[in-house]
């Protein structure tokens, strides 16, 4: 054996282990959160607004707070969407904290 073959046998050698040490990442999201993405707390958030003691209950926070708070803080916590993903828009990012 000449010093050339053994060299590139280590390389794929070393490159092989390499491989097999990485993780394999297949998605941005995983499939199980993306396929229950509308079905998120913001939805029941939208299905507790029709009723205030509901919300109340729920958030520790009446509508009126809430929407004071949104105002409030909202352009200081939004964001933008972008090619890879939806962002999360403020109102959804107090409800959050919130919860």
């Amino acid at each position: 054996m000449d010093v050339d073959s053994d060299s590139s046998e280590e390389v794929i050698t070393a490159y092989y282990y390499y491989r097999r040490n990485q993780k394999n990442r297949r998605f941005w999201v995983h499939p199980y959160l993306e396929k229950n993405f509308h079905h998120r707390l913001f939805i029941a958030a939208r299905e507790l607004n029709f009723s205030d003691t509901k919300f109340l209950c729920f958030y520790r926070m009446s509508k009126e707070s809430y929407l004071y708070l949104v105002n409030l803080i909202s352009p200081a916590i939004n964001k933008r969407d972008t090619n890879m993903r939806e962002c999360v828009n403020a109102e959804e990012r107090i409800l959050i904290t919130l919860r």
